[in-house]
């Protein structure tokens, strides 16, 4: 491990790749990402990981997938969902009612294996019903990470992870039983997600979202990082946009002014809509 050349060298080649700035990630966050990487090659320097990552393409995108990586469940924190069930859907379908809008666009960044993505889509079939009383909906999932995209999509789950994180009742409703060991989002679920590969550190975002969740990814990021992206996110939601971090996540430095708290425990927060010319 003694080699912070070659720390610095991966680190640089992670970047490139990422198409980000050098420290837009966390160092602590990296090199505990790296040294996973390297314990299981059984290498103990940086120098030699890096030669290797330089002749072994494979390994360079073992490597990204376990920086990207996100750790996921249904429904996690059920606080949050409640608040977005009972709190937030109401209201929000409420306001499109007198506006006479019928579509509701919501977007979850850093979607991983989908769990977040499908947890939307089965709270808004129990808020509005089976037909979603004539609203479109649409679900836009996100991330970085190829193959958990293609999980996502295939949504196929473990029985013993549904039956723990979904309600009881909720599993006939919006499941299928397709083996002893998984579980199968049904159809009509599946139909309201579009999965799509962004990077939140350089792609352009797209707009006109009514709720925004963003959650447990932050975390891994400086400051300057989160910063940009906060700024992108209040320019990608609608005037009455809600935005949905993880528990421990907070908005600091001047992203703060962007938003006002909606929801201290669920982590809720709203446009500013009197902060202009931002940046």
């Amino acid at each position: 491990m003694q080699s912070q050349k070659g720390y610095e060298l991966i680190k640089a080649e992670i970047f490139k790749r990422l198409g980000v700035s050098m420290d837009a990630y966390k160092d602590s966050y990296l090199q505990r990402r790296i040294r996973a990487r390297m314990r299981k090659l059984g290498i103990t320097d940086y120098m030699e990981y890096y030669r290797l990552l330089k002749t072994n393409k494979d390994e360079f995108e073992e490597l990204l997938f376990t920086i990207a990586i996100n750790v996921t469940e249904f429904f996690r924190d059920p606080i949050v969902w409640k608040t977005f069930q009972n709190k937030i859907l109401p209201e929000l379908i409420d306001f499109k009612k007198k506006r006479g809008s019928r579509s509701i666009k919501i977007w979850s960044a850093a979607c991983s294996t989908g769990q977040e993505p499908y947890s939307i889509a089965m709270t808004l079939y129990e808020v509005l019903g089976q037909n979603l009383s004539g609203f479109r909906v649409s679900i836009l999932a996100t991330d970085i990470d190829k193959e958990a995209l293609q999980a996502a999509m295939r949504g196929e789950y473990p029985v013993d992870a549904v039956e723990k994180q979904v309600p009881k009742h909720m599993i006939p409703k919006y499941f299928d039983r397709i083996s002893e060991e998984r579980y199968r989002i049904k159809p009509f679920v599946k139909r309201l997600v579009t999965f799509r590969w962004l990077n939140l550190l350089s792609s352009p975002y797209p707009k006109g979202f009514d709720v925004i969740f963003i959650r447990n990814v932050l975390i891994y990021m400086n400051r300057e990082a989160q910063e940009e992206i906060f700024k992108k996110l209040y320019d990608s939601l609608e005037d009455h946009g809600y935005l949905i971090l993880g528990k421990t996540e907070t908005i600091l430095g001047n992203a703060a002014k962007l938003f006002k708290l909606y929801d201290l425990v669920a982590r809720v927060y709203k446009k500013n809509l009197e902060v202009k010319g931002h940046g």
